[in-house]
């Protein structure tokens, strides 16, 4: 008869003690087993809990990350885009204002014109240098300011020679202005600007306007 079943009685029995009702006892050592057995389940099932929420949080952490990354990359690209647009057009408008603003001499226009001329291949090849009348003169200054002094022309006909020769002079162009550049010719041309220079040979022309020079630089900017 199982303890467990139900048993009623047609009167109270008498005489009868019930001591326990219950599980049936557990030895100390089963039960001390018992409860080592479910805290360790207790702390598995804990640790795997709380893993699989690391997990998730890791998961989430690198999903925010990698969000955050590429739209920083995509702002990282679209600035720097945004600067190799605008980058050329600054560069160029510091250049023209420093340009405008200074201040050429005759050993600077020598210096130009010197520059320019290294660009031709051949030392003896006859050239024409063109400058704007200012910087012309700039360099006649500078080519003749340790000429010593002419001497006074004489009255009568060798004055009046003399003078004749001095207005036509210089209108086929002026020779010898750069020491040891016996092969150019200099000529002014109204149209350049202080800085420009052009010179022409048999070949063709050489452009050194500041304005080619500016689109130049412009172009190779942009294209780079």
């Amino acid at each position: 008869m199982s303890y467990s079943r139900a048993i009623r009685f047609a009167e109270a029995p008498k005489g009868v003690t019930v001591s326990f009702v219950g599980e049936p006892p557990v030895p100390a050592g089963e039960s001390a087993e018992r409860v080592r057995r479910a805290h360790e389940q207790g702390k598995a099932e804990a640790s795997a809990f709380y893993q699989a929420e690391i997990q998730k949080l890791r998961a989430e952490f690198a999903h925010r990350q990698a969000e955050l990354l590429a739209s920083m990359e995509q702002r990282s690209a679209s600035t720097l885009a945004e600067l190799d647009r605008r980058l050329p057009d600054v560069v160029l408008g510091l250049a023209e204002r420093v340009i405008g603003q200074t201040t050429l001499d005759g050993e600077a226009v020598a210096g130009l014109v010197k520059q320019l001329v290294a660009e031709f291949s051949g030392e003896d090849e006859q050239l024409e240098v063109y400058l704007c009348p200012a910087d012309l003169t700039l360099l006649k200054g500078f080519a003749r300011k340790d000429d010593p002094a002419p001497a006074p022309q004489e009255e009568g006909e060798g004055g009046f020679a003399g003078a004749i020769a001095g207005i036509f002079d210089g209108l086929e162009g002026d020779d010898s202005l750069l020491e040891g550049y016996a092969n150019l010719t200099f000529h002014e041309d109204p149209s350049l600007g202080p800085g420009d220079c052009q010179i022409k040979s048999r070949f063709g022309l050489l452009d050194g306007r500041i304005a080619t020079k500016l689109r130049k630089i412009e172009t190779e900017l942009k294209e780079g």
